[in-house]
């Protein structure tokens, strides 16, 4: 039992992990709360860990040509209406700046994952893998205790298979991501920990 008091929490500790990474980094207290023993959501069990954010520095420095405006018209191709187009131009155009913006942490580490667009033949498709990005591996150690806290991979959950020593791919992101919010003294990652209920009041929101 504990009884804490926040200005932003978490549920979940998959892909919410970079929200739960900017508003520590930007001074928010921070409570991430994980309903299972593990850290990672189905994130971690990412084979390739890649993210498609096009223009991005990484993509940059490897030689990409491309440009946000051509990204943007495939990526609208590809997912149509589905989703409004202004969430659409946020993730395209704002992907880029988001990769800028963790490589100011040391703790952050990329590079390029050469794999085409999936959808090839539709407009300002790219073959040429330079749109995709993915962070390095890292050292479980380099995390401590905090790496056995961290779910898959698949092989050693369901197969007993030994846990490696290098975090990739999916789990090398949550690696990361763990280790650089646990450099904030506001910041706090709770297992076991369900979000069961929000309560608002006069003042606020108790969980």
């Amino acid at each position: 039992m504990w009884d804490d008091e926040t200005e932003v929490i978490v549920a979940g500790s998959g892909g919410g992990l970079v929200g739960a990474y900017t508003a520590a980094r930007e001074g928010l207290a921070v409570a991430v709360v994980e309903a299972s023993d593990q850290f990672g959501g189905t994130t971690a069990y990412s084979g390739g860990g890649g993210m498609w954010f096009p223009c991005n520095p990484v993509l940059r420095r490897a030689g990409s040509d491309d440009g946000l405006d051509a990204a943007f018209e495939y990526f609208h191709a590809a997912v149509g209406d589905r989703t409004p187009v202004g969430l659409q131009r946020a993730y395209v155009y704002g992907g880029c700046e988001l990769i800028a913006y963790l490589e100011q942490d040391p703790h952050f580490e990329f590079d390029v994952l050469p794999w085409p667009d999936y959808y090839g033949r539709l407009p300002h498709a790219r073959h040429d893998g330079l749109r995709h990005t993915v962070c390095k591996p890292l050292r479980a150690e380099r995390l401590g205790e905090l790496a056995q806290r961290i779910r898959g991979p698949l092989d050693s959950e369901r197969l007993g298979a030994a846990p490696p020593k290098t975090l990739a791919g999916g789990r090398a992101l949550i690696g990361r991501l763990l280790a650089a919010i646990t450099t904030y003294p506001h910041a706090s990652l709770h297992l076991n920990c369900a979000l069961v209920e929000l309560v608002t009041s006069g003042d606020g929101v108790g969980r």
